[in-house]
């Protein structure tokens, strides 16, 4: 092969590996993109309220309510193991430093039949439930996603329905704001 020929052949050849890293440098890069849009659609809605926890619980529950739920039953988390805390010796226990912690357990009737019927396995997600964590004179309320659960069964609308119901209950919280 001459020199030319050679010469040739490695700038061809180069081009043709430069190419690849580009394809390669945009494939990354958009999964990248992908993998960051992923990580957004978190599974739990997070709405945070300035209120002190006792005015946050009330609010909580009449936005529910106002939005066709139920509320059930109430549990202060936060309380029922601190009072058992000699007993369990639990290493760390509440290091974020909560004031409390509550949670609020409620149903929609029509919803859970809805998840029952349409793929019966779903109807486990139920009963609803949203964990309140209090510092201060600021609580924030956590909600798991029912769509989670139900993606990709027969339920999965009436997952999304839940979770449209929901948050907008959360966000219909006076001085609520997304956190």
């Amino acid at each position: 092969m001459s020199r030319e020929g050679a010469c040739r052949m490695w700038t061809t050849n180069r081009r043709h590996v430069m190419k690849q890293k580009r394809l390669i440098g945009i494939a990354g890069a958009g999964l990248g993109l992908l993998g960051i849009a992923v990580a957004q659609a978190s599974p739990f809605y997070v709405e945070t309220v300035p209120m002190a926890m006792p005015a946050a619980q009330k609010a909580v529950v009449a936005a529910l309510t106002s939005h066709h739920f139920k509320v059930v039953m109430k549990l202060d988390i936060l309380h029922l193991i601190a009072s058992k805390q000699k007993i369990l010796h639990i290493p760390d226990f509440n290091k974020p430093g909560f004031t409390d912690v509550r949670a609020l357990v409620f149903c929609n009737p029509f919803l859970f039949s809805g998840l029952l019927n349409h793929s019966w396995k779903t109807a486990s997600a139920c009963p609803l439930d949203v964990t309140l964590y209090s510092k201060a004179a600021k609580t924030t309320v956590v909600f798991a996603k029912r769509s989670v659960y139900t993606r990709g069964t027969a339920s999965r609308a009436v997952g999304r329905k839940i979770d449209r119901m929901v948050i907008g209950g959360l966000k219909a919280i006076p001085g609520s704001h997304s956190g």
